[in-house]
């Protein structure tokens, strides 16, 4: 009989603490850290799905220079934008610099407290010096009340890396750093703090900028960074449209903060949230309002995190000592786990209070689970045993009642690793369409448009993952998988199809007068984690991980290339030598994504390969 009394009360205080100590690991330095760390983000993140969206501040208001801005030649007749001095001038990206100061003018006159530029001003414009002779000019009644973005960047040059502050050109008031930290997971979600601008800036010459969303109060940073208590996905904070400043009444601004910055997803400043991807500058807005409201999610200190997780290793220690079965033991822990669940949601929702909730979660799932595995081979040893000594002299019936567990297999489950292809497909320029059609209109082309959609997934053995506003999800090769080369070549065939269909609805959409719709697709092949997402009311089988933010990416890059609009990675290319029509589009540099991204335009199957179905 091997030793598992004895080894296995030692194996189950080890796996009880080794999460524990994992759970001072902040980085994470360590690889024992890291699995924690991805396990709070995603419980931070569920947190904040569970909660879903309360109403936004009124402070800070957003200035929006979003896709309608950047479009008004083709959403206004000729005639209309001579109507605005200010329409006159909007148009593509980028706006002269005295355009962008009579902007923030215009709301400093109507009373803001102050104005922010989520923008860069660290080169001269490309428009020549007097542009930006003009926004200086026009922005010195305000100077104090002014602030321009200041921009760290680390790159790496000849095999050194580098750590560059790019401070605005013009002399208005402090500079704020735009600088957001990112979860191991690629998921903003804090303003940095005093220790890490010591850390990070330190070497440059002083001042050193605070963080944008700290210009709003007097008192510096505090040490440690702050965490952003998200209100809502993207759309939830208050926003004027660029084009549409001159119909805001004077009390949309009088007294607030006015975070000026493009919120046009076209232009790839989109990052990912817990709410999914949103612009950079409603994220800044969003950290304003944290500030402003004292309502940023905080952290324990090392020391006190250290405390905590001590107190409880001990406490969980005793109480998973007294279960005499493994049934037992499993059910206490998954009862300490549940206890953890509730306090780290009470800690996160009552005091804005982050704790390091997987350490604590895992611990007695860890040393319980250990503890019950033990239990469950000396139990099995001993039912052997007793099914040896008791056959021969009790009935087979009555065996089998005094062998039963007598309790539920408890199981939980978690996502698996897996290898698909990913496909991301959004409508482009579908607002203004939707602002003019009545409710059932919309909802009727949304469905039609759905329909055609969906069928050229399922019909290629594809996944719909789910719909979002006039985006569709899916993948192929989850749950399971036909071999790589297989789901790629079914997730062109799908999104070929898609196009093929969106044309043939284009053609019924013109015959009853109604404009056509053109859409964005990205594909690409990569690792994601699969499996049950959400709560115990409601589980939803999906995919996360940085291929889905990719394939996000890569679709919203169709924006750059509307004449191509299936886009595809050099992953998924590389899967289907020789298959593909493509066309090059060089390489672009993705958020969330460590090397620039090989893009290629999708033109169609080469002969001989299976048509779209």
């Amino acid at each position: 009989m091997p030793p598992w009394p004895g080894l296995g009360r030692r194996l189950w205080w080890l796996a009880l603490a080794a999460p524990l100590l994992a759970g001072l690991d902040r980085a994470p330095l360590t690889p024992l850290g890291q699995g924690p760390r991805l396990l709070d983000d995603q419980l931070v993140q569920t947190f904040f799905q569970l909660r879903g969206a309360r109403p936004a501040p009124a402070d800070p208001v957003i200035l929006a220079i979003d896709a309608d801005s950047l479009e008004l030649g083709e959403l206004l007749a000729p005639g209309e934008r001579q109507a605005s001095p200010l329409w006159r001038q909007m148009g593509p990206w980028p706006w002269t610099r005295a355009l962008q100061a009579r902007l923030a003018a215009h709301v400093l006159e109507q009373g803001a407290a102050r104005v922010l530029f989520n923008i860069e001003f660290s080169q001269p414009s490309r428009f020549g010096p007097a542009d930006d002779r003009a926004f200086a000019a026009t922005l010195a009644p305000w100077r104090e009340r002014v602030h321009l973005a200041a921009v760290y960047a680390v790159q790496e040059e000849g095999g050194l890396v580098q750590s560059r502050l790019r401070l605005p050109i013009h002399p208005l008031g402090a500079p704020g750093l735009t600088t957001l930290l990112q979860s191991p997971r690629g998921v903003v979600e804090a303003v940095p703090g005093q220790d890490w601008i010591q850390a990070r800036l330190g070497d440059f010459p002083p001042p050193l900028p605070r963080p944008m969303a700290f210009l709003v109060r007097p008192a510096a940073p505090p040490p440690a960074p702050m965490g952003l208590d998200f209100p809502g996905p993207a759309g939830t904070m208050p926003r004027v449209p660029a084009w549409k400043l001159l119909e805001a009444p004077p009390s949309t601004w009088r007294g607030r903060t006015v975070l000026i910055g493009v919120t046009a997803p076209g232009l790839g400043d989109l990052q990912e949230t817990p709410f999914g991807p949103m612009a950079g500058t409603e994220i800044q807005a969003v950290a304003l309002a944290n500030v402003l409201q004292g309502r940023g999610l905080g952290r324990l200190p090392l020391a006190g995190d250290g405390l905590l997780l001590l107190g409880w290793g001990a406490l969980a220690g005793l109480q998973l000592r007294r279960p005499a079965s493994a049934g037992g033991t499993l059910r206490l822990a998954l009862a300490l786990a549940g206890a953890v669940l509730l306090a780290g949601w009470a800690a996160w929702a009552g005091a804005w209070m982050r704790l390091p909730l997987a350490a604590l979660l895992l611990a007695p799932v860890a040393g319980g689970g250990v503890r019950a595995v033990g239990q469950g081979l000396a139990e099995s040893r001993e039912r052997a045993y007793l099914h040896q000594v008791l056959s021969r002299r009790v009935s087979p019936t009555l065996l089998r009642d005094i062998l039963r567990s007598p309790g539920p297999l408890w199981n939980q489950a978690v996502g698996s690793r897996a290898r698909c292809a990913v496909l991301f497909s959004d409508l482009v320029g579908f607002t203004p369409l939707s602002a003019v059609l009545e409710p059932a209109e919309l909802f009727a082309l949304l469905n039609r448009y759905f329909e055609a959609m969906a069928g050229a997934v399922l019909e290629q053995e594809g996944l719909l993952d789910k719909f979002i506003g006039d985006a569709v999800m899916a993948e192929f090769g989850v749950p399971r998988s036909r071999g790589d080369a297989e789901e790629a070549r079914s997730a062109v065939r799908a999104a070929l199809a898609m196009q093929e269909r969106l044309e043939a609805l284009n053609l019924e959409l013109a015959a009853a007068g109604t404009p056509p719709l053109r859409h964005g697709i990205g594909l690409h092949f990569g690792e994601v984690i699969a499996g049950n997402l959400g709560s115990s009311q409601r589980l939803e089988f999906t995919v996360v991980g940085a291929s889905v933010n990719v394939t996000s990416r890569l679709e919203g890059l169709t924006r750059l290339f509307p004449e191509h609009p299936i886009l595809v990675s050099g992953d998924l290319l590389a899967l289907l030598p020789g298959e593909l029509e493509v066309l090059p589009l060089g390489s672009h540099r993705i958020k969330g994504w460590p090397v620039p991204l090989e893009v290629y335009a999708l033109q169609g199957l080469r002969p001989g390969e299976a048509a779209p179905g």
